[in-house]
């Protein structure tokens, strides 16, 4: 009647479900950490992938761009929309596509809007 309980075999299933629930941790994390290398390692075992180079590349709205492409020594404007690339413009072989040297600050000795507003104020 008052004898001790006797010593219960079963397992409980809180152990179990931690170690399950942190094994698909790990797969997860996994999967994600290649697919982060996959992403950042794109041109990885590919044969001639310096053939292709892009250049620069401007967005024109939320899903279009253009993208300045050199293949070779020719270098290829292209318009990139959703579902659709297309040919803008091919370079001829020896023309410069660099950007162009930025303006002068003020190059005709005109006033500026500043100066032009601090004077109208009188200081």
């Amino acid at each position: 009647m008052f004898a001790a309980p006797a010593a219960s075999t079963a397992h409980t299933s809180g152990g179990g479900l931690a170690e399950v629930t942190l094994a698909l941790l790990a797969i997860v994390a996994l999967i994600a950490g290649l697919a982060w290398v996959m992403k950042r390692m794109r041109g990885f075992g590919m044969a001639g992938h310096d053939r292709i180079q892009v250049l620069g590349e401007r967005a024109l709205g939320p899903k279009e761009r253009c993208v300045l492409v050199r293949v070779g020594t020719t270098e290829i404007l292209v318009g990139v929309a959703t579902g659709a690339v297309s040919t803008l413009h091919v370079f001829p072989e020896g023309s410069s596509t660099e950007a162009p040297p930025a303006p002068l600050a003020n190059p005709t000795g005109t006033p500026t809007f500043k100066a032009l507003l601090m004077r109208s104020l009188g200081k």
